[in-house]
């Protein structure tokens, strides 16, 4: 059950990290804008408001971050690194809240990463999911709340990236365990190639799919809808293993979600899960909130077999958050 466990969530955490900035809330934001170059260099246009960057000395012992939970002192599940600033990518990407996710915003550019407000590992939160009048308000803390950080990293110097040579870049899936996703952007899709541990051994996980899975196709827009679905073997924990899976994409409204770092505007993607091992048939559903540039500001995702797309009971209660 562990190996299982080790495969099925793969596509969790695909959009966790395609950010270009971390913004801090704005009690008195300028007004007006289209996009950033209409705000001082200091600020971003977020939702037709200039809004200030972060000005957190992210270099420092704690990333001049505060918890969002009962504790003192903030979990990053990956420290944050020497040196990383989300000003420096102030310009990495231009939206323009049109209700379509086009290619070009989404960098998926190695470097970025963000802030996220997580559930701990392994518990289940209770959630709402229907939109009251369009907006879905993820914004009150859940008990034993923290905060994790996600980067996009290069598969440059990796110890598998032989064996994954058209990858564009990896990241973390899961903040319970050390296992990668690495990806292919296209032009026209962003593609899951395969499942490793963050490091090689004797208990190492390399995982690749016979054919690819689209978890992006572009453009985004609420009529988008696509089916991927794949074999993939290799080891899991050192140990063989073999499954078969499938991803049904759809996205099914458009509206304002809320997050600790504020209100995005953004699409749904609903993304059903099937993954068959042996007799074993596992389903799980999970919904993305996806922002032009921002990608995945919230992830929800069900226990395992749920059946009601309005579940109430999460076991990922993923939300962009600030300091």
């Amino acid at each position: 059950m562990q190996l299982q466990k080790s495969v099925s969530f793969t596509f969790t955490a695909t959009l966790a990290l395609t950010f270009t900035l971390t913004l801090t809330a704005c009690d008195n934001p300028l007004q007006g804008c289209r996009t950033d170059q209409d705000c001082p260099a200091s600020a971003a246009c977020i939702l037709a408001e200039c809004r200030p960057l972060v000005g957190a000395d992210l270099g420092s012992p704690d990333g001049g971050f505060t918890d969002l939970s009962m504790t003192s002192t903030a979990d990053f599940s990956t420290p944050v690194p020497d040196g990383w600033s989300p000003d420096a990518l102030a310009n990495s990407c231009t939206f323009n809240n049109d209700g379509v996710i086009a290619r070009s915003e989404e960098p998926f550019l190695v470097g970025l990463g963000a802030l996220f407000a997580v559930n701990p590992s392994g518990s289940t939160v209770a959630v709402n999911l229907t939109a009251q009048n369009m907006v879905w308000d993820f914004t009150a803390p859940v008990p034993s709340e923290r905060k994790v950080f996600d980067q996009i990293v290069s598969p440059s110097g990796a110890w598998w990236s032989g064996d994954f040579p058209t990858a564009t870049y990896a990241e973390k899936l899961d903040d319970g365990q050390a296992v990668l996703g690495v990806y292919r952007a296209t032009t026209g899709a962003l593609q899951l190639l395969g499942v490793v541990s963050d490091q090689s051994g004797t208990s190492q996980t390399e995982l690749t799919y016979a054919t690819p899975i689209d978890v992006l196709q572009f453009p985004l827009s609420t009529t988008s809808s696509w089916t991927s679905e794949s074999d993939v073997t290799g080891l899991a924990s050192g140990i063989f293993f073999s499954a078969h899976e499938k991803y049904v994409f759809s996205v099914d409204s458009r509206g304002t979600t809320k997050t600790p770092a504020g209100a995005f505007d953004t699409l749904r993607l609903r993304l059903g899960y099937t993954q068959t091992y042996g007799l074993l048939v596992t389903t799980r559903i999970t919904y993305l909130h996806l922002a032009e540039c921002y990608g995945a500001v919230a992830r929800v995702r069900s226990q395992d077999n749920e059946t009601s797309n309005d579940f109430t009971q999460a076991t990922e209660y993923r939300r962009l958050a600030i300091q």
